[in-house]
């Protein structure tokens, strides 16, 4: 019976092995999760994208920090571009703040992600003043219209 469950179990990890070697174990269109993660907060998708964006702890400087996940569902080469995504902040009185990344060395760019890939990037976001909320238009991060805002 041991011997038997062993053998088992081997034939069912060779075959979990055969297919990721297959597939190159790739994103999965509609799953949100990547090899190691699962995407955290708002979902979208927009393109090929699906797009998951979660709003982190300020930092001690007061800097809003904006956590992007996102999974290529198509087969070929899609675009990211998270430096010029829109971001609006929101203060409890409704005044609506325009948002600009954090980014003293220039270092976030448009770039282009693989077919069935994944990636995540973390970004800073300054205000003068206290927000209540943020809303950030995924479908600009893939140059995609109209907006589709997502509300943190």
């Amino acid at each position: 019976m041991c011997t038997s469950t062993n053998r088992i179990g081997a034939v069912v990890g060779s075959i979990v092995l055969g297919v990721c070697a297959a597939s190159g174990c790739a994103y999965q269109p509609d799953s949100f999760s990547g090899t190691r993660t699962h995407f955290g907060g708002q979902r979208a998708t927009v393109g090929c994208l699906d797009v998951a964006i979660e709003r982190r702890m300020p930092r001690l400087d007061g800097r809003t920090v904006l956590a992007y996940d996102f999974g290529n569902r198509c087969d070929q080469p899609a675009i990211v571009d998270l430096a010029s995504v829109g971001v609006i902040g929101r203060t409890s009185q409704g005044q609506l703040v325009p948002l600009v990344a954090f980014d003293p060395r220039a270092e976030i760019k448009s770039s282009r992600i693989d077919g069935r890939a994944v990636g995540s990037e973390a970004i800073a976001y300054w205000s003068s003043v206290e927000l209540a909320g943020i809303c950030v238009d995924a479908a600009s991060i893939t140059h995609t219209t109209p907006a589709l805002w997502l509300c943190l």
